[in-house]
């Protein structure tokens, strides 16, 4: 007899679980390693009565305390943090360059998201360094340019460079059975012209009307972080994003009606560092529940934030979701639902 296809409520479940349940193993320790390197910059700058330094300071570490490769050697780790303190440190120069000129800016994330989907090493820490730092202003009048910069990837880098934690438990063998002939990745040119086409075309539209500061430039990072090679890997990093930056954002600003004093939010920065970067490698989700609190209380640290921000950047994440998933859908789209062909010697699939 057929099996009676299951109902709404049934696949609500399914759909749920798929979204919450690990699909790797949590770090703890590596996630407090990050959450450390956030909170003694910050600590240390309250104490010395320059909150501001401490920020720019603490903001590399969010981008190069990403997690590295898992079967990344020390060579390799040593490269790829490298290259992201290198990044880091160019926006610093980059934008103490371009002064408080905006159109310059634009053009240093439109080229930079490019160079980061061509790069694998730095990805989208490329274009993220040049628009936080841009708009955040930590790089327009250090005493040194990239100094900030350079200082906080090196003090990530030197933390993150062991291989914390515990590793994972070697995999069973798959058995030797036949598979069909993968379906070959999209080419990472196609990417990152998709990407750079977006952002350039929003980032443009947001300076025409004076909005690229201010809350704004949340939408451009909502696009940088969603947009992938694929529809079915935006929309699925999409849907999560809505998500975790909802309930995210509802817990944040319930954390900024107070209005905690500097020390309170570099303690509380430290732990959501700790939560977020514990739980990235179980499940995507669990990083975008906790990064909006850090992100947030980061990128304005040195000021006070109305708990109704956290909201507003809610709706841009939502906003930069769809704008992502329609690009990726229709702006020279890739099918990777297309049939691989068949192996030699098999039968031909209908």
């Amino acid at each position: 007899m057929p099996v009676p296809d299951a109902g709404w409520g049934e696949r609500l479940r399914r759909v749920w679980w798929e979204l919450w349940r690990p699909t790797g193993r949590a770090d703890p320790v590596a996630g407090a390693v990050a959450g450390f390197a956030l909170a003694v910059p910050l600590l240390a700058a309250v104490w010395a009565g320059r909150p501001a330094v401490g920020a720019s300071t603490a903001l590399p570490v969010v981008l190069v305390a990403l997690p590295l490769p898992a079967a990344a050697g020390r060579g390799e780790r040593v490269r790829i943090l490298l290259a992201r303190t290198a990044w880091l440190t160019g926006a610093g120069i980059y934008v103490w360059l371009i002064g408080p000129r905006t159109w310059p800016l634009v053009a240093g994330v439109t080229v930079a998201a490019a160079a980061g989907a061509l790069a694998p090493r730095v990805g989208v820490i490329a274009p993220l360094a040049v628009l936080m730092v841009g708009i955040t202003g930590s790089g327009a009048s250090p005493a040194v340019p990239g100094v900030e910069q350079l200082a906080g990837g090196l003090w990530a880098s030197s933390l993150l460079l062991p291989r914390w934690g515990r590793p994972c438990p070697d995999m069973p063998a798959p058995p030797s059975v036949p598979a069909p002939r993968p379906v070959p990745a999209p080419p990472r040119w196609r990417h990152a012209a998709r990407l750079a086409l977006l952002v350039g075309i929003v980032s443009s539209l947001l300076t025409l009307g004076g909005r690229l500061g201010g809350e704004m430039h949340w939408l451009v990072t909502s696009i940088l972080l969603t947009t992938q090679p694929t529809p079915e890997a935006t929309r699925a990093k999409g849907v999560k994003r809505v998500l975790g930056n909802t309930v995210g954002g509802i817990a944040t600003a319930l954390i900024l009606i107070p209005r905690p004093d500097p020390t309170a939010v570099a303690v509380t920065v430290g732990l959501a560092g700790a939560a977020a970067y514990g739980g990235r490698p179980a499940n995507y989700l669990y990083w975008t529940l906790a990064a909006p609190l850090l992100l947030l209380l980061l990128s304005d640290y040195d000021r006070q934030v109305p708990w109704y921000a956290a909201a507003v950047r809610a709706g841009l994440n939502i906003l930069g979701g769809a704008l992502a998933l329609t690009a990726a859908r229709w702006l020279w789209p890739t099918h990777p639902w297309r049939k691989a062909p068949p192996a030699e010697g098999g039968p031909p699939r209908a």
